[in-house]
């Protein structure tokens, strides 16, 4: 379901890249990060819990411009591959409004696509979705590799019925990248502007049928007391109809009338003649009113990505967030669908100030601070050492200002003498 924020007038469509575990979901969020310009994206988000450090999957909010007076956003997210993750599927798919299928064309996938497939339709008909009627895109990933299946043996696995678009992709070097993104951008926003413009009919809800019911009257139910009068408690006499004698009639004598006798008739009154004839007006033939031509659609936005040609190099940075259980994926997920259309607006009217102020009081530049710290640490440490947790705390005479927590990954320390770690504080 698509997020609206009045107050910004802004909203965000849910667009989920679906499919198996090392198909190359991710591959394709990271070559759009990369190419889009920051102007137009979000930040690339991570959620990660404590047991489960594979766990990856991104919100990637970027702007395609006005529709309907709202600001669109898409929000772009991919899923666990793997089927352990079964429960944070679901939650990832609650209010999706476009899917991306990425089907591994590798001749050992075709099973594998179609098992996810599968899991794709019931996990969308567990949360109340359907998935015919959700827009959805098939892009047929790694065509570069020796071993692909043709694309019509992996389309009778995924897709027998020939229902959906598709795009033959190589994501590892961008290409069907933005054309999937693209495709299944427009499918998405009209199926939205239908909703908004009311030209999609509403599905009206299926008719019950009335329950018979069945009345039963008790022959030897009690009379209650305010429905029997002066009755009392004496019971009804019954109903014994007796012969009655028919009623006598009396019947007067008529008089007699002799028909010599003159009768005074009176005069018939006299009518006048009628008007001649005038013939009735022709009736007047009424055009029916012409029916007015439907008012043309608006026609679709361009979708533009702001693709720069410049690519950054190794991966995208990525915003690592720590979530304890499943309630806590979900609620931080709601947080950020919110936080991405919570732009705050910007002061337009700068405060002027005269020359002569600006020379008694200029202002100060900025500076930057260097700061170098060495901790010595216990022989082996480094060797036993997995993980690096650092905690960042400001401080100034009124206590803490702000504190974080940041962890990083060592990897294999059995082999390190000293470990240098760059920290870099800007004031946004």
């Amino acid at each position: 379901m698509v997020f609206f924020n009045y107050a910004t007038m802004q909203m965000a469509a849910k667009i989920v890249y679906y499919g198996p575990g090392l198909c190359g979901k991710t591959t394709n969020l990271h070559h759009i990060y990369a190419k889009t310009s920051p102007q137009s994206r979000g930040e690339m988000v991570s959620l990660e819990t404590e047991t489960d450090r594979t766990l990856f999957f991104d919100l990637l909010p970027i702007d395609v411009g006005v529709i309907g007076g709202f600001k669109t956003r898409l929000q772009l997210y991919t899923i666990p591959g793997q089927v352990f993750y079964n429960t944070t599927r679901k939650l990832v798919l609650k209010g999706v409004d476009g899917i991306v299928f990425v089907a591994d064309s590798q001749k050992p996938m075709l099973d594998a696509n179609l098992e996810s497939f599968k899991n794709l339709r019931e996990n969308l008909s567990e949360i109340g979705l359907s998935i015919d009627e959700i827009p959805l895109i098939l892009q047929l990933n790694k065509r570069d590799l020796p071993n692909i299946a043709p694309v019509e043996d992996v389309l009778d696995i995924v897709d027998h019925e020939r229902r959906y678009d598709y795009v033959e992709a190589v994501a590892s070097r961008g290409d069907g990248v933005f054309e999937t993104l693209k495709v299944i951008s427009k499918l998405t926003l009209r199926t939205l502007r239908r909703r908004m413009t009311g030209e999609e009919p509403v599905k009206a809800a299926p008719r019950r049928p009335a329950a018979d019911v069945a009345f039963r009257v008790r022959e030897d139910a009690p009379v209650p007391e305010h429905k029997r009068g002066d009755l009392g408690t004496d019971p009804i006499p019954a109903y014994n109809p007796q012969p009655q004698p028919a009623p006598s009639f009396e019947i007067e004598p008529i008089e007699e009338v002799d028909l010599d006798d003159e009768i005074e008739v009176p005069p018939m009154p006299t009518i006048a003649e009628p008007p001649p004839h005038v013939p009735a007006p022709p009736p007047i033939e009424v055009a029916p009113p012409e029916p007015e031509p439907p008012a043309p659609l608006a026609p679709e936005p361009e979708i533009d990505f702001g693709q720069t040609e410049k690519q950054a190099k190794g991966e995208p940075d990525v915003k690592h967030v720590k979530v304890r259980s499943s309630v806590d994926i979900m609620a931080e997920l709601e947080s950020l669908r919110k936080r991405a259309t919570q732009s705050a607006p910007k002061s337009t009217t700068k405060k002027e100030v005269s020359p002569l102020d600006a020379l008694r009081h200029p202002p100060k530049p900025k500076r930057d601070v260097h700061r170098t710290v060495t901790l010595p640490m216990a022989p082996g440490t480094l060797a036993k050492s997995k993980k690096l947790r650092l905690t960042v705390s400001f401080e100034n005479d009124g206590g803490v200002v702000q504190s974080q927590e940041q962890q990083l990954d060592l990897g294999e320390t059995s082999d390190i003498q000293s470990l240098s770690v760059n920290l870099k504080f800007e004031d946004l």
